[in-house]
């Protein structure tokens, strides 16, 4: 009786197949054999490219021992007993401060991995056909934006530093040092560019701006104006550049009228209000 419902389920099986056929159940969407060369030339992979430039600086400020120090982080000793203690290498410049310092050799690396993932979106627009040209002018001024911040980080901490420009398609042991004013002049260019391309709100949460671009143009023009040993090609005019630029950011995006504006009793998204 067993061997008879068997072959009873079985039979009942082949008919169901025979009659709807099986194309549609071979039919395979095989996502993971997607190659750039196929993805990122549609408008969906090149988005999805683009937004692949923003998660890394989750990295890049976690590395804060480096990125965000300032005076106030400074510690020529402990609190405990500053007249004895020593403090740590980077504020202090003594011999730690080299390549076997662990958080130099992560934020270059993780600088560089940006400044990759930038040069990217740049490079493959031109192969984007079914794209609006306005859309994809500015996707590439926000990898220009955020290819420049990264440049800037490198050009503060290490001076001379390697400035590719291009995606890096095959491993290469050559590496340019080029000098820091030409990379400040890079930045700068593609600042400005992207300025002009951007708008003032972003189409998504979070996204780069023309307030940006803005934003830190006046951080950089403030930096070179000091021209530091005469190696960033800046000069007195640096400075009013950049209160220019900072003037525009306070004209276009003001302050909350209300201080209790700052701290809502909910979070909201703004660009939902």
């Amino acid at each position: 009786m067993k061997i008879y419902k068997k072959w009873k389920v079985l039979t009942s099986l082949i008919l169901v197949f025979s009659a709807v056929g099986c194309t549609d159940l071979l039919d395979e969407n095989a996502v993971s054999l997607q190659t750039a060369e196929s993805y990122y030339v549609t408008e969906a992979g090149y988005e999805d490219l683009v937004r692949s430039i923003y998660p890394l600086w989750r990295d890049i400020i976690r590395e804060r021992d480096m990125v965000l120090r300032g005076t106030d982080m400074f510690s020529n000793g402990s609190w405990a007993n500053a007249a004895t203690s020593v403090g740590p290498s980077m504020d202090t410049y003594d011999v730690g401060l080299g390549a076997s310092f662990e958080q130099i050799g992560t934020l270059w690396n993780v600088l560089y991995q940006e400044i990759n993932r930038a040069n990217t979106v740049i490079s493959r627009a031109a192969g984007v056909a079914d794209m609006d040209e306005a859309l994809k002018e500015d996707r590439v001024a926000e990898a220009k934006v955020l290819r420049s911040l990264a440049l800037f980080y490198a050009v503060q901490q290490w001076g001379d530093i390697p400035m590719p420009l291009e995606e890096t398609t095959s491993a290469n042991k050559e590496v340019v040092r080029i000098a820091a004013d030409e990379v400040y002049t890079q930045i700068i260019a593609d600042l400005t560019a992207a300025e002009a391309t951007l708008e003032a709100t972003a189409t998504d949460y979070g996204r780069v701006t023309k307030g940006t671009a803005q934003f830190l143009l006046a951080r950089v023009y403030l930096t070179r104006g000091w021209n530091f040993n005469n190696s960033l090609g800046g000069s007195a005019a640096d400075f009013g550049q950049a209160l220019d630029y900072a003037d525009k950011i306070i004209a276009a995006y003001p302050l909350a009228t209300n201080y209790t504006d700052l701290f809502p009793q909910r979070n909201d998204n703004p660009l939902l209000e």
